[in-house]
């Protein structure tokens, strides 16, 4: 009975895994609404002194980058405060790349004080209300980041995927953590207004 218990909850933990993976995919191919008012740049790591964008978040401000060009009148908000073993705010590394890159410094604003993403679309709107929204990410961060927007009042928003190579390390990570991510998040992240 025991032995029976074991295999059918491996059978729907694996199920779990790749029907969340799936869904990942899918949200990951849809197509940002253009001319938005904001583009929100999610956080990740910067590493160095000086710092600079670790690749996964590089990929996300070049995929911000095309955006902006496309489309001049978005303004754009990038987030993240800094971690523990960060030399500088992802927020101000993020905007410097992107204003390196060609961006009006006056289309780019920093939201420096989250740590966490339920906590980056609420402390973004803050710096500059959303309005009509595209969020960049990379591709298995999509779906929960529009979750926990959505959570947070936002409800014009659509996401904009920053893809990871099958050679990327962190695309096989993301395999296994993003869909115990996405359990943890959709049970106890509930971002509020404090």
């Amino acid at each position: 009975m025991i032995v029976k218990l074991i295999k059918y909850g491996l059978v729907l933990i694996f199920t779990y895994f790749v029907i969340t993976n799936i869904v990942i995919y899918l949200y990951s191919k849809q197509d940002p609404t253009p001319d938005a008012d904001t583009l929100v740049v999610l956080g990740a790591q910067v590493v160095g002194t000086p710092a600079v964008p670790h690749y996964s978040l590089a990929q996300r401000l070049d995929i911000a980058f095309d955006y902006l060009q496309r489309n001049p009148r978005t303004k754009v908000i990038v987030c993240g405060g800094q971690g523990k073993n960060e030399s500088a705010t992802e927020a101000s590394v993020m905007a410097q790349y992107l204003i390196n890159k060609g961006i009006d410094p006056k289309r780019v604003y920093q939201e420096d004080k989250s740590t966490r993403t339920a906590q980056q679309f609420v402390y973004a709107n803050r710096v500059l209300p959303l309005g009509k929204t595209v969020v960049v990410t990379n591709d298995f961060h999509i779906l929960r980041s529009l979750m926990l927007a959505k959570r947070s009042g936002f409800n014009e928003i659509s996401g904009l995927s920053a893809p990871l190579g099958w050679g990327n390390g962190d695309k096989y990570i993301a395999l296994i953590r993003e869909p115990l991510a996405l359990a943890n998040s959709w049970l106890f992240d509930h971002p509020n207004n404090d």
